[in-house]
């Protein structure tokens, strides 16, 4: 029988969009929420997996981001900025949307730790990311048996 477990994760970063024609081209924060989503089977001890281990998972990234700026790679301008004033950011490979955040988590959560859902037999991964309470991007990553990825993007919002 296949069960899904899920632990909620926050933390408070800035960061901007800068090709968005709104508000969101200048810096500023949220007060992020995050859950991540684990399915399979109920082991013998009754669990998915233990929700401290998934803490241990995702507390490196929770850690780096929290009271950070997060950059897109390509934001240059931003870029000199923090590294000028010295201030705690972490830099992405793409524009930090909620979608990106969200992909991300995903990816890194099966690059880093394969390992532990071929353990559990996990087969899938989904994670949401909030910026504010009204609104999320969530993606999903379907974990086969040689832990081969099969992308299930699902983003929503809420309004």
């Amino acid at each position: 029988m296949d069960m899904k477990v899920a632990k909620t994760f926050s933390w408070e970063a800035a960061h901007r969009i800068p090709w968005h024609e709104g508000l969101c081209r200048n810096l500023h924060g949220h007060s992020y929420q995050m859950w991540v989503t684990l399915e399979g089977p109920v082991g013998d001890k009754g669990m998915v997996m233990d929700f401290q281990h998934l803490k241990q998972l995702v507390k490196p990234l929770v850690e780096a981001w929290d009271h950070a700026t997060l950059v897109a790679r390509s934001d240059e301008e931003l870029l000199s900025v923090v590294r000028a004033m010295h201030w705690k950011h972490f830099v992405f490979p793409a524009d930090t949307t909620a979608e990106h955040l969200a992909s991300y988590v995903a990816d890194y959560m099966l690059k880093e730790h394969a390992e532990v859902f071929a353990r559990y037999n996990i087969t899938s991964i989904t994670v949401r990311i909030a910026e504010t309470a009204t609104c999320y991007a969530e993606h999903t990553v379907r974990v086969g048996a040689s832990t081969a990825v099969e992308s299930d993007k699902q983003m929503s919002a809420s309004i």
